[in-house]
C-alpha cells in the first residue's frame, strides 16, 4: 500500500505544480497581450498627431494628453522598474523619454511647424516599434516557457508513470502473484508454503504473515495427523481389548458344561498385553497353596506342588491389588470369594500402564466369574442329583421293592408248602411268582428306561417328541400331541416332572387302557397356570388301581407334589369313558415374580 500511495501522491502533486505553474504563467501572459494593443495604439496616436498637425491644429493637444495617459497607463508601471528583461526596459525608458523630453515639448510650444517635427514624430513611432516589438517578444518568451513547462512536465510525469508502473509491477503485482498462487496450493491441500519477499511494506509483512500461518496449519495439520495416529493406535488397541474382553466373556457364558480352558486365555492375555510374565494359580477356599498353576513360560498348566506361586495366599490382605517391585497382584475373587491370583511382572522396569491394569482386573474379574458360574453349576448339578435319586429312592420303594415284598411273601409261602408235603399248594404260588417276576422285571425295565429320560438341545418339546415316538413304536394307539409352550420358561426340575408324568401317563394307558385315542395336551391357562391333560378312550382304571403292576399312579402323584400342582385323576367311576389325568401348576418364574411383588407391596 505504500507504494501505491507514494504513486498517487507523485503523480496527484505533478500535476498540482503543472497547473500551478500553468495558471502562473498565463497569469503574467494575461496582460502581455494588453500591453501589446496599448503599444500599438500609442504608435496610431503619434500618427494621429502628426496628421492633426497639419489637419486639424486644434486636436492636437487633446490628442498629446491622450497619448500621455496612454505612456503613463498603470500596465507600463512594471516597466518603468528594473525588469529581467532589458532590452523591454529600455525600450520602454527610450520611447517614454523621447516623447516626454522632445516630442511633447516641442508640441506645445507651438512648433508644430518646425521642420524637424516630422523627423522626431517618425523616430517616435520607430521607438514605439520597437517597444511593441519587445512587448510582443516578451509575450513569446512566456508562452515558450509554458510551452517548456508542459514538455517537462509530460516527460517528467511520464518518467514518474514508468517508474511507478514498474515499482508496481515488481513490488506489488509479483508479490500478490506469488501470494495467490500460494494460497491456491493452500486450497488444493499443500499446505506447506514459503513466500520470499523481502522489504518492510505491508506485501513484505504480508508474506510474513502468510509464512507464518502456513507454518502454523502445518504443525497444527502435523499434531492432528499424530493425534489421530494415536488416537487410531488406542482405537485399534481398544478394540483388541474389547475382543478379547468379548472373547472371554462369551467362553465363560457360551458353553459352561465345558471347561473354560485357563492357559489359551493366559496366552491370550498375554498377547494383548504384550507382556511375557504372566501367571495364573488356582486355589480352593480353605487350602494353602494353589492346586492348578498356568504360566506363559511353561506352556501348559501344571499341578502347583511347589510352584512359584505358592505363597500367594500367605501375605496379604489377599483382596487388594499390590505392586511391590514391579510385580502386580490381581486377585480373582467374586462375592468375596477367593478363587486365585493373576500375578504379572513387569520386566522392562517400566509400571503397567493404566489399560493394561484396567484389562488384568477385568479378566480377574470374568475368570472369578467363571469359576463362580461353574462351582454354582455344580452345585446345582449336585442338587439335582440328590432330588431325582430321592424320587428314584420313592419309585424304587413304591413300585419294584413293594413286587419284591410281595414275591418274598410268595416264596415264604412255597416254603411253608413244601414244608408241610402240601404239594398241591405250589403250583398257584408258582405261577404268582413266575408272573410277579414278569411283570417286576418288565416294571424294572420301564423304571430304567424313565431313569435314562433326558432333555438335550430340543429341549422339553424335543424329549416328549421322542417319547411318542417310542410309544406309537410299542402300541397301536392313535397318539395326538398339543404343545403350546413354545414362549414359557421352566425350570429343569419343572421339565424333568413333566416328561415323567406324562412318560408314566402315556405308557399306561398304552399299556392298559385298551383303548384306540390318546390325547395329550399341554399348555397355559389363563390363570398363568401350565395344565397337563392326558385322556384316553379305554377301559379305565380298576376299583384298586393301586395293586401290584399299577404303581404309575403313585409315581404321577409323587412328581405332581414336587410341582405344588393340583392332580385329578378321573375314570369310568365318574361316568366318563377311560382315564383322564389333569395337573395344574404354578411356574416358578411366577411363584418368584409373585413373591417379588408381595415383598415390594409390604
Amino acid at each position: 500500500m505504500s507504494y501505491i500511495n507514494l504513486s498517487l501522491f507523485t503523480i496527484i502533486g505533478i500535476t498540482l505544480l503543472s497547473i500551478f505553474f500553468s495558471f502562473w504563467m498565463t497569469e503574467q501572459a494575461d496582460s502581455d497581450a494588453h500591453a501589446i494593443n496599448l503599444s500599438g495604439s500609442m504608435r496610431m496616436q503619434t500618427f494621429h498627431i502628426g496628421l492633426a498637425i497639419s489637419q486639424a491644429p486644434d486636436k492636437v493637444i487633446p490628442l498629446i494628453k491622450k497619448l500621455d495617459e496612454t505612456w503613463n497607463a498603470p500596465l507600463f508601471s512594471n516597466l518603468q522598474a528594473p525588469i529581467n528583461n532589458q532590452e523591454l526596459e529600455q525600450a520602454f525608458i527610450l520611447g517614454s523619454q523621447h516623447w516626454f523630453n522632445k516630442v511633447r515639448p516641442l508640441l506645445l510650444s507651438n512648433n508644430s511647424t518646425n521642420p524637424s517635427m516630422f523627423a522626431l514624430l517618425s523616430k517616435q513611432v520607430q521607438l514605439t516599434d520597437t517597444l511593441v516589438n519587445e512587448l510582443q517578444g516578451e509575450a513569446e518568451s512566456k508562452i515558450r516557457s509554458l510551452r517548456k513547462l508542459q514538455i517537462i512536465t509530460v516527460f517528467f510525469t511520464t518518467l514518474v508513470g514508468c517508474l511507478i508502473f514498474y515499482l508496481l509491477k515488481n513490488r506489488v503485482e509479483a508479490p500478490l502473484d506469488r501470494l495467490t498462487e500460494a494460497a491456491e496450493k493452500m486450497r488444493d491441500g499443500y499446505i506447506q508454503q514459503h513466500i520470499n519477499i523481502h522489504g518492510k511494506d505491508e506485501l513484505a509483512l504480508l508474506a510474513a504473515t502468510f509464512n507464518q500461518m502456513s507454518q502454523s496449519i502445518t504443525e497444527t495439520y502435523q499434531q492432528l495427523e499424530s493425534r489421530v495416529e494415536e488416537r487410531t493406535k488406542e482405537l485399534k488397541q481398544s478394540n483388541t481389548v474389547l475382543e478379547y474382553s468379548f472373547g472371554v466373556a462369551r467362553k465363560v457364558l457360551e458353553d459352561q458344561d465345558k471347561k473354560l480352558d485357563y492357559q489359551e486365555i493366559i496366552d491370550d492375555l498375554s498377547s494383548v498385553l504384550m507382556l511375557k510374565d504372566i501367571e495364573l494359580c488356582l486355589f480352593t477356599q480353605q487350602g494353602e497353596r494353589p492346586y492348578l498353576q498356568m504360566d506363559l513360560n511353561e506352556g501348559s498348566d501344571k499341578l502347583c506342588i511347589n510352584g512359584t506361586c505358592d505363597k500367594c495366599k500367605g501375605s496379604g490382605p489377599f483382596n487388594e491389588i499390590s505392586s511391590l517391585d514391579l510385580t502386580y497382584n490381581y486377585p480373582v475373587t467374586h462375592h468375596d470369594k477367593q478363587y486365585g491370583i493373576i500375578k504379572v511382572k513387569q520386566s522392562s522396569g517400566k509400571p503397567l500402564l493404566l489399560w493394561q491394569q484396567k484389562l488384568l482386573h477385568s479378566s480377574a474379574d470374568q475368570l472369578a466369574l467363571s469359576l463362580s458360574l461353574q462351582e454354582t453349576k455344580e452345585q446345582e448339578h449336585r442338587l439335582a442329583m440328590l432330588s431325582e435319586r430321592t424320587v428314584m429312592a420313592r419309585e424304587l420303594h413304591d413300585s419294584l421293592a413293594q413286587s419284591l415284598s410281595y414275591l418274598k411273601i410268595q416264596v415264604t409261602r412255597l416254603q411253608k408248602s413244601h414244608d408241610m408235603k402240601k404239594y398241591d399248594m405250589q403250583q398257584p404260588i408258582i405261577d404268582e411268582l413266575s408272573g410277579g417276576l414278569s411283570s417286576a422285571y418288565r416294571h424294572l425295565r420301564e423304571l430304567l428306561t424313565t431313569f435314562r429320560l433326558k432333555i438335550d438341545d430340543g429341549g422339553l418339546h424335543g424329549a416328549i417328541e421322542q417319547t411318542i415316538k417310542q410309544l406309537k413304536a410299542r402300541s397301536d394307539m392313535n397318539i395326538h400331541l398339543n404343545y403350546s409352550l413354545k414362549s414359557l420358561p421352566l425350570s429343569p426340575s419343572e421339565e424333568i416332572h413333566l416328561l415323567q408324568i406324562l412318560r408314566e401317563g402315556s405308557q399306561n394307558a398304552t399299556n392298559h387302557s385298551k383303548g384306540e385315542h390318546l390325547d395329550i395336551s399341554l399348555s397355559q391357562l389363563d390363570n398363568k397356570k401350565i395344565e397337563l391333560k392326558i385322556h384316553d378312550d379305554g377301559v379305565g382304571l380298576s376299583d384298586n388301581p393301586e395293586k401290584l403292576n399299577h404303581y404309575g399312579l403313585a409315581i404321577i402323584q409323587e412328581r405332581s407334589r414336587h410341582l405344588q400342582g393340583d392332580l385329578v385323576v378321573k375314570s369310568k367311576t365318574e361316568g366318563i369313558k377311560g382315564t383322564h389325568i389333569n395337573l395344574q401348576f404354578l411356574p416358578s418364574y411366577l411363584k418368584d415374580n409373585e413373591t417379588k411383588k408381595g415383598l415390594a407391596h409390604t
